[in-house]
């Protein structure tokens, strides 16, 4: 019997659409020994299976396209998917492991990979904290910037806490213009904007917080190139890609580069450079723990290589970088790696006999007396 992948996808993100078309994509690329079980999560956090859910044509209107659609549900404490019948849930099947295709907030922030850890499920992704500090750019550049890696001068600022002229002063302060203003928790280059004066620093922190209640400000890197890299670990050892070269882009890698051109013209970086970004996504997976593929982004202006985003799920989850390595080949690694994490984090010791409830049950019954 061939072994059960769920490849989930969707989710409430503003990269819902985008985390369609990765699944899309991986579920092509899936080798002929696992049998795979797309999930679906809409925009309003329903999952559901359906028969058509890998045509494209299904998203254009779920409710009136999905074939055979039912809700489903996982059980805490349990490797069951739960099946919605005749408005009762019921037991459907057993996962062998999650290949996580979402983008952003709920699938790559760390909550379903907990969701799956309390399900004993093996997952492809990186885990809860790794997850949610990698999506966190506040907290991912306080962590490169406590381990000496170089990142873009930075603040950040909470909703709360946001008072405009201070922000202001704060920012020529201690960071200078050009900066720009994006949501911490957010992908996709969505929210975010360069101020090159004051003037404009309120209307940006104003539409960051439209998607964050928590705001990043780091200096603009100007007269840059950008480059991506991937890696994966498979059996203890680490594998880099390819870096590619990001090309026809503006001040900043927006939405609009990273997914809706279609004349890409993205080409490898020099030798000498290419071996100093590789060897720095190598140290940044491990430094954050990761698992799965991760693409890690650079800045660079002719003299400093900068880390800039740390991507846990990355689009189309980053198979096109590794060109010497079949993209089956890939996921075929980390589906067998996610399943001997797995069996390495059963080994550990989970429980502890104490007499902590016999001593309070003991002291309870005198202060009663």
């Amino acid at each position: 019997m061939k072994e059960k992948i769920m490849i989930l996808f969707g989710g409430k993100s503003v990269e819902h659409d985008i985390s369609i078309i990765t699944a899309l994509q991986v579920a092509k690329s899936l080798p002929e020994q696992f049998e795979y079980l797309p999930i679906y999560i809409d925009k309003e956090g329903v999952w559901w299976k359906a028969d058509n859910l890998l045509d494209i044509k299904t998203y254009k209107n779920f409710d009136r396209y999905a074939k055979n659609k039912k809700q489903v549900t996982m059980v805490l404490g349990d490797n069951v998917l739960l099946e919605k019948k005749n408005f009762k849930f019921v037991k459907s099947t057993k996962i062998d492991s999650v290949l996580n295709c979402c983008h952003g907030n709920i699938g790559e922030d760390g909550s379903v990979q907990g969701l799956f850890k309390s399900c004993d499920i093996p997952q492809t992704c990186s885990y809860l904290t790794s997850a949610s500090v990698c999506m966190d750019k506040a907290f991912m550049k306080d962590i490169l910037k406590a381990n000496n890696i170089k990142s873009p001068n930075y603040l950040y600022v909470k909703k709360c806490e946001y008072d405009q002229k201070t922000i202001q002063e704060q920012i020529v302060a201690k960071i200078g213009l050009p900066v720009i203003v994006k949501p911490s928790n957010l992908g996709s280059s969505i929210g975010i904007s360069v101020c090159h004066n004051e003037n404009e620093i309120a209307e940006s922190m104003e539409l960051a917080f439209e998607f964050d209640e928590k705001v990043l400000v780091e200096k603009l890197v100007e007269n840059l190139s950008e480059f991506n890299c991937a890696c994966f670990k498979y059996r203890d050892q680490y594998f880099t890609s390819q870096v590619n070269v990001v090309k026809d882009k503006s001040e900043i890698f927006s939405f609009e580069d990273k997914y809706l051109k279609t004349n890409s013209k993205n080409t490898e970086a020099n030798k000498r450079l290419s071996e100093k970004i590789q060897k720095l996504t190598e140290q940044v997976f491990k430094l954050f723990d990761c698992r799965g593929v991760v693409r890690v982004d650079f800045l660079y202006d002719g003299k400093t290589l900068f880390v800039n985003e740390i991507n846990s799920i990355p689009g189309s989850l980053g198979l096109y970088l590794f060109k010497n390595v079949p993209a089956k080949e890939l996921l075929r690694c980390i589906i067998e790696e996610s399943k001997n994490d797995f069996e390495k984090q059963n080994k550990l010791v989970k429980s502890f006999d104490s007499k902590a409830l016999e001593i309070f049950n003991s002291v309870s019954s005198t202060a009663k007396k």
